[in-house]
Protein backbone atom coordinates (compact mmCIF):
# COMPACT_ATOMS: atom_id res chain seq x y z
CA UNK A 1 0.00 0.00 0.00
CA UNK A 2 1.28 3.87 -0.48
CA UNK A 3 2.52 4.60 3.48
CA UNK A 4 0.29 6.56 5.15
CA UNK A 5 2.65 10.00 5.32
CA UNK A 6 2.53 10.12 1.44
CA UNK A 7 -0.98 9.72 1.52
CA UNK A 8 -1.12 12.34 3.90
CA UNK A 9 1.12 14.36 1.45
CA UNK A 10 -0.91 13.65 -1.21
CA UNK A 11 -4.09 15.50 0.36
CA UNK A 12 -2.37 18.34 1.69
CA UNK A 13 -0.57 19.18 -1.72
CA UNK A 14 -1.99 21.46 -4.70
CA UNK A 15 -3.42 19.82 -7.73
CA UNK A 16 -0.10 20.96 -9.46
CA UNK A 17 1.66 19.50 -6.73
CA UNK A 18 -0.03 16.09 -6.78
CA UNK A 19 0.12 15.97 -10.69
CA UNK A 20 4.32 16.30 -10.20
CA UNK A 21 4.14 13.36 -7.18
CA UNK A 22 2.05 11.40 -9.51
CA UNK A 23 3.68 9.07 -12.00
CA UNK A 24 1.68 8.21 -15.27
CA UNK A 25 0.74 5.26 -17.43
CA UNK A 26 -1.33 4.94 -20.48
CA UNK A 27 -2.96 2.90 -23.12
CA UNK A 28 -1.44 3.45 -26.41
CA UNK A 29 -2.54 2.41 -29.97
CA UNK A 30 -4.75 3.45 -32.76
CA UNK A 31 -7.46 4.09 -32.44
CA UNK A 32 -7.20 3.94 -28.76
CA UNK A 33 -10.50 5.89 -28.40
CA UNK A 34 -12.99 3.06 -27.76
CA UNK A 35 -10.10 1.50 -25.07
CA UNK A 36 -11.35 -0.14 -21.64
CA UNK A 37 -7.94 -0.06 -19.85
CA UNK A 38 -8.42 3.54 -18.62
CA UNK A 39 -11.52 2.56 -16.58
CA UNK A 40 -9.98 -0.98 -15.33
CA UNK A 41 -7.07 1.03 -14.32
CA UNK A 42 -7.92 3.56 -12.50
CA UNK A 43 -10.31 1.45 -10.37
CA UNK A 44 -7.55 -0.60 -9.30
CA UNK A 45 -5.50 2.16 -8.63
CA UNK A 46 -7.67 3.72 -6.73
CA UNK A 47 -8.42 0.51 -4.48
CA UNK A 48 -4.72 -0.04 -4.31
CA UNK A 49 -4.22 3.86 -3.04
CA UNK A 50 -1.37 3.85 -5.69
CA UNK A 51 -0.45 7.44 -7.00
CA UNK A 52 -1.04 6.37 -10.71
CA UNK A 53 -2.63 8.64 -13.40
CA UNK A 54 -3.73 6.53 -16.19
CA UNK A 55 -4.71 7.78 -20.16
CA UNK A 56 -5.15 6.63 -23.23
CA UNK A 57 -2.84 8.23 -26.11
CA UNK A 58 -3.79 7.87 -29.92
CA UNK A 59 -0.39 6.84 -31.32
CA UNK A 60 0.87 5.62 -34.39
CA UNK A 61 3.60 2.88 -35.11
CA UNK A 62 6.07 6.19 -36.80
CA UNK A 63 5.67 7.92 -33.08
CA UNK A 64 6.75 5.06 -31.21
CA UNK A 65 10.69 6.53 -30.72
CA UNK A 66 9.43 10.13 -30.38
CA UNK A 67 7.11 8.64 -27.10
CA UNK A 68 9.77 6.24 -26.09
CA UNK A 69 11.87 9.34 -25.34
CA UNK A 70 9.44 10.77 -23.06
CA UNK A 71 8.88 7.19 -20.92
CA UNK A 72 12.63 7.85 -20.87
CA UNK A 73 12.53 11.78 -19.43
CA UNK A 74 9.43 11.79 -17.77
CA UNK A 75 7.84 10.55 -14.29
CA UNK A 76 6.40 7.18 -16.02
CA UNK A 77 5.23 3.72 -14.56
CA UNK A 78 4.47 2.07 -17.32
CA UNK A 79 2.23 1.96 -21.06
CA UNK A 80 -0.13 -0.80 -22.16
CA UNK A 81 0.11 -1.55 -25.67
CA UNK A 82 -2.65 -2.66 -28.40
CA UNK A 83 -2.78 -2.64 -31.66
CA UNK A 84 -1.40 -1.77 -33.91
CA UNK A 85 2.22 -1.37 -31.73
CA UNK A 86 2.54 -4.96 -30.01
CA UNK A 87 5.43 -5.62 -32.63
CA UNK A 88 6.46 -1.76 -33.30
CA UNK A 89 7.77 -1.49 -29.89
CA UNK A 90 9.85 -4.56 -29.47
CA UNK A 91 13.26 -3.46 -30.70
CA UNK A 92 12.86 -0.29 -28.74
CA UNK A 93 13.23 -1.86 -25.42
CA UNK A 94 16.40 -2.35 -23.01
CA UNK A 95 15.17 -5.19 -22.23
CA UNK A 96 12.49 -7.88 -23.20
CA UNK A 97 10.91 -11.16 -21.36
CA UNK A 98 11.42 -14.74 -22.87
CA UNK A 99 7.57 -14.46 -23.95
CA UNK A 100 8.02 -11.39 -26.03
CA UNK A 101 10.90 -12.83 -27.55
CA UNK A 102 9.22 -15.69 -28.71
CA UNK A 103 5.81 -13.76 -29.62
CA UNK A 104 7.43 -10.83 -31.18
CA UNK A 105 5.18 -8.47 -29.22
CA UNK A 106 4.05 -7.12 -26.36
CA UNK A 107 1.17 -5.13 -24.58
CA UNK A 108 3.19 -3.83 -21.91
CA UNK A 109 6.43 -1.34 -21.68
CA UNK A 110 7.16 -1.03 -17.61
CA UNK A 111 9.91 1.60 -17.06
CA UNK A 112 12.26 1.25 -14.08
CA UNK A 113 13.72 3.25 -11.65
CA UNK A 114 16.84 3.50 -13.70
CA UNK A 115 15.03 4.47 -17.00
CA UNK A 116 15.06 1.52 -18.30
CA UNK A 117 12.60 0.17 -20.59
CA UNK A 118 11.25 -3.36 -20.16
CA UNK A 119 9.11 -5.47 -22.60
CA UNK A 120 6.16 -7.86 -21.26
CA UNK A 121 3.17 -9.32 -23.01
CA UNK A 122 0.49 -10.14 -19.71
CA UNK A 123 -2.21 -11.60 -22.50
CA UNK A 124 -1.14 -14.79 -21.70
CA UNK A 125 -1.83 -14.28 -18.38
CA UNK A 126 -5.07 -13.01 -19.16
CA UNK A 127 -6.30 -15.87 -21.22
CA UNK A 128 -5.15 -18.59 -19.42
CA UNK A 129 -6.53 -17.13 -16.23
CA UNK A 130 -9.81 -16.67 -17.77
CA UNK A 131 -9.76 -19.97 -18.48
CA UNK A 132 -9.15 -21.09 -15.17
CA UNK A 133 -12.34 -18.65 -14.25
CA UNK A 134 -14.50 -21.17 -16.04
CA UNK A 135 -12.73 -24.30 -14.92
CA UNK A 136 -10.68 -25.00 -17.92
CA UNK A 137 -6.83 -25.53 -16.58
CA UNK A 138 -6.10 -28.40 -18.11
CA UNK A 139 -6.20 -30.63 -21.58
CA UNK A 140 -4.31 -31.65 -24.47
CA UNK A 141 -5.77 -30.58 -27.64
CA UNK A 142 -7.09 -26.83 -28.92
CA UNK A 143 -7.76 -25.08 -31.77
CA UNK A 144 -7.10 -21.92 -32.65
CA UNK A 145 -8.77 -19.60 -35.65
CA UNK A 146 -6.40 -17.21 -37.06
CA UNK A 147 -2.29 -16.75 -37.46
CA UNK A 148 -1.76 -13.02 -36.31
CA UNK A 149 0.10 -12.09 -32.98
CA UNK A 150 -3.18 -12.73 -30.74
CA UNK A 151 -3.19 -16.29 -31.87
CA UNK A 152 1.03 -16.57 -30.62
CA UNK A 153 -0.32 -15.90 -26.93
CA UNK A 154 -3.07 -18.24 -27.75
CA UNK A 155 -0.59 -21.14 -28.17
CA UNK A 156 2.16 -19.87 -25.30
CA UNK A 157 -1.00 -20.12 -23.36
CA UNK A 158 -2.41 -23.53 -24.72
CA UNK A 159 1.19 -24.94 -23.53
CA UNK A 160 0.97 -23.65 -20.36
CA UNK A 161 -2.01 -25.77 -20.02
CA UNK A 162 -0.60 -28.98 -21.29
CA UNK A 163 -1.83 -28.74 -24.50
CA UNK A 164 -0.29 -31.53 -26.71
CA UNK A 165 -1.98 -31.32 -30.56
CA UNK A 166 -3.16 -27.91 -31.52
CA UNK A 167 -5.00 -27.48 -34.72
CA UNK A 168 -4.73 -24.14 -36.29
CA UNK A 169 -7.15 -22.84 -38.70
CA UNK A 170 -6.55 -19.59 -40.59
CA UNK A 171 -7.24 -18.03 -44.28
CA UNK A 172 -3.48 -18.88 -45.72
CA UNK A 173 -1.47 -21.41 -44.74
CA UNK A 174 1.41 -19.82 -46.37
CA UNK A 175 1.00 -16.97 -43.87
CA UNK A 176 0.73 -19.49 -40.64
CA UNK A 177 4.29 -19.98 -40.68
CA UNK A 178 5.32 -18.50 -37.28
CA UNK A 179 2.36 -20.00 -35.45
CA UNK A 180 3.68 -23.29 -36.74
CA UNK A 181 6.94 -22.81 -35.83
CA UNK A 182 6.25 -21.40 -31.89
CA UNK A 183 4.20 -24.33 -31.25
CA UNK A 184 6.41 -26.54 -32.40
CA UNK A 185 9.28 -24.60 -29.81
CA UNK A 186 6.86 -24.81 -27.25
CA UNK A 187 6.31 -28.68 -27.68
CA UNK A 188 2.99 -29.21 -29.62
CA UNK A 189 2.26 -30.43 -32.19
CA UNK A 190 0.55 -28.27 -34.78
CA UNK A 191 -2.02 -28.63 -38.03
CA UNK A 192 -3.07 -26.66 -40.12
CA UNK A 193 -6.15 -26.24 -42.39
CA UNK A 194 -7.24 -23.16 -44.34
CA UNK A 195 -11.05 -22.45 -43.49
CA UNK A 196 -11.53 -22.74 -47.41
CA UNK A 197 -10.97 -26.35 -47.34
CA UNK A 198 -12.73 -27.58 -44.42
CA UNK A 199 -15.17 -30.08 -45.46
CA UNK A 200 -18.38 -30.88 -43.53
CA UNK A 201 -16.34 -34.34 -42.10
CA UNK A 202 -13.41 -32.27 -40.79
CA UNK A 203 -15.58 -29.66 -39.41
CA UNK A 204 -17.75 -32.26 -37.18
CA UNK A 205 -14.54 -33.64 -36.04
CA UNK A 206 -13.24 -29.77 -35.04
CA UNK A 207 -16.86 -28.85 -33.14
CA UNK A 208 -15.54 -31.65 -30.79
CA UNK A 209 -12.62 -30.16 -29.68
CA UNK A 210 -12.79 -29.13 -26.20
CA UNK A 211 -11.16 -25.72 -26.48
CA UNK A 212 -11.18 -23.20 -29.37
CA UNK A 213 -9.55 -19.88 -28.82
CA UNK A 214 -10.59 -17.03 -31.73
CA UNK A 215 -8.32 -14.77 -32.27
CA UNK A 216 -9.60 -12.98 -34.99
CA UNK A 217 -10.45 -9.53 -34.95
CA UNK A 218 -14.13 -8.55 -34.73
CA UNK A 219 -16.82 -9.59 -37.19
CA UNK A 220 -13.50 -11.35 -39.36
CA UNK A 221 -14.84 -14.73 -38.05
CA UNK A 222 -18.57 -14.17 -39.24
CA UNK A 223 -18.12 -16.53 -42.22
CA UNK A 224 -16.21 -19.19 -40.12
CA UNK A 225 -19.56 -19.87 -39.06
CA UNK A 226 -20.74 -22.51 -41.27
CA UNK A 227 -17.47 -23.67 -40.98
CA UNK A 228 -16.52 -24.17 -37.05
CA UNK A 229 -19.33 -22.88 -35.21
CA UNK A 230 -21.69 -24.58 -33.51
CA UNK A 231 -18.91 -26.59 -31.39
CA UNK A 232 -19.58 -27.94 -28.20
CA UNK A 233 -15.90 -27.06 -26.20
CA UNK A 234 -15.20 -23.94 -24.42
CA UNK A 235 -14.88 -20.98 -27.11
CA UNK A 236 -12.43 -18.25 -25.90
CA UNK A 237 -13.31 -15.12 -28.11
CA UNK A 238 -10.92 -12.57 -27.93
CA UNK A 239 -13.28 -10.09 -29.87
CA UNK A 240 -15.87 -8.41 -27.56
CA UNK A 241 -17.43 -5.33 -29.05
CA UNK A 242 -20.02 -5.89 -30.92
CA UNK A 243 -20.99 -8.96 -28.80
CA UNK A 244 -22.09 -11.59 -28.95
CA UNK A 245 -20.09 -11.88 -32.11
CA UNK A 246 -22.00 -14.22 -34.94
CA UNK A 247 -19.32 -17.02 -33.86
CA UNK A 248 -20.48 -16.86 -30.16
CA UNK A 249 -23.91 -17.00 -30.82
CA UNK A 250 -23.90 -19.85 -33.07
CA UNK A 251 -21.77 -21.78 -30.09
CA UNK A 252 -23.23 -24.87 -28.35
CA UNK A 253 -20.76 -24.77 -25.21
CA UNK A 254 -19.45 -22.49 -22.87
CA UNK A 255 -18.49 -19.14 -24.22
CA UNK A 256 -15.74 -16.85 -23.10
CA UNK A 257 -15.79 -12.75 -24.21
CA UNK A 258 -12.73 -11.46 -24.82
CA UNK A 259 -13.59 -8.97 -21.93
CA UNK A 260 -12.54 -11.39 -19.41
CA UNK A 261 -9.07 -11.83 -21.08
CA UNK A 262 -8.65 -8.36 -21.12
CA UNK A 263 -9.47 -8.12 -16.90
CA UNK A 264 -6.79 -10.71 -16.61
CA UNK A 265 -4.05 -8.93 -18.34
CA UNK A 266 -4.87 -6.12 -16.71
CA UNK A 267 -4.13 -7.37 -13.89
CA UNK A 268 -1.21 -8.18 -14.12
CA UNK A 269 0.02 -4.64 -16.22
CA UNK A 270 -1.78 -2.96 -12.45
CA UNK A 271 1.02 -5.32 -10.49
CA UNK A 272 4.23 -4.51 -12.60
CA UNK A 273 2.64 -0.63 -12.73
CA UNK A 274 1.96 -0.22 -9.34
CA UNK A 275 5.08 -1.25 -7.75
CA UNK A 276 4.97 -0.72 -4.12
CA UNK A 277 1.19 -0.20 -3.79
CA UNK A 278 0.86 -3.52 -5.18
CA UNK A 279 -0.41 -6.52 -2.90
CA UNK A 280 -0.95 -9.62 -3.47
CA UNK A 281 -3.18 -10.65 -1.01
CA UNK A 282 -5.74 -8.01 -2.70
CA UNK A 283 -5.58 -9.45 -6.30
CA UNK A 284 -9.18 -10.98 -6.08
CA UNK A 285 -10.20 -7.98 -4.48
CA UNK A 286 -8.54 -5.77 -7.62
CA UNK A 287 -9.49 -8.07 -9.87
CA UNK A 288 -13.51 -8.37 -8.53
CA UNK A 289 -13.30 -4.42 -8.81
CA UNK A 290 -12.21 -4.39 -12.16
CA UNK A 291 -15.09 -6.95 -13.31
CA UNK A 292 -17.44 -4.61 -11.47
CA UNK A 293 -16.13 -1.19 -13.18
CA UNK A 294 -17.38 -2.89 -16.57
CA UNK A 295 -20.51 -4.32 -15.27
CA UNK A 296 -19.12 -8.10 -16.07
CA UNK A 297 -20.07 -10.97 -13.55
CA UNK A 298 -17.00 -13.18 -13.26
CA UNK A 299 -17.57 -16.64 -13.62
CA UNK A 300 -15.76 -18.24 -10.68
Amino acid sequence: MVPTEFGCLLNAASPQKVRELMKQAAVLGHPVGHSKSPVLHRTAYELLGAALSYEAIDLQPAQCAEHVARLRQGNWAGCSVTMPLKDAFVPLMDEVSTRVRQLGALNTIVVREDGSLYGENTDIDGLVQALADFSMTSTDRAMILGSGNTSLAALQASALIGVKHVTLVVRSAQRSGRAVELATELGMVPVVHEISAITEELAEQLRQLPLVFSTLPPRAGDDWVPAVGSGTGILLDVAYDPWPSRLASSWQGQVISGLHMLVHQAVEQVRLFASEAWDEQRRVDVTNAMYDSLGLLRHQ
